[in-house]
């Protein structure tokens, strides 16, 4: 019930925000990020401890669709409801990791 409930908070949010996104995403980040967002919301839901590892499924969307992506849709709406740092270690445990001093909306990759 509370997956349910995150994802559909994350379709309102971005739904009422993406006049808000800064430039433009790369065509068909859009609709990708939020695919990954809503796959891993486990993960990275800020009220939720993070499990040990992402599932098999969140790892597969990002595998797929690349954290890049995802970075480039949030939105401050977004960030509101998850955790920027799980986000990042759920790149990392995927084998996707984001770059050392990359900025994903306000938060910076730890390591440079």
């Amino acid at each position: 019930m509370e997956k349910q409930l995150f994802c559909q908070f994350l379709v309102v949010m971005v739904l009422l925000s993406s006049s808000r996104i800064q430039g433009n995403p790369r065509k068909g980040c859009y609709d990708s990020g939020i695919t990954a967002l809503m796959g891993c919301p486990d993960s990275i839901d800020k009220k939720l401890p993070a499990p040990p590892k992402p599932s098999e499924g969140c790892c597969t969307l990002v595998r797929t669709i690349g954290m890049e992506c995802v970075c480039e849709i949030v939105n401050k709406g977004i960030e509101a409801a998850i955790d920027m740092q799980k986000l990042v270690k759920v790149a990392a445990d995927c084998g996707h990791p984001l770059a050392p001093g990359s900025q994903c909306v306000s938060y910076r990759v730890p390591g440079v």
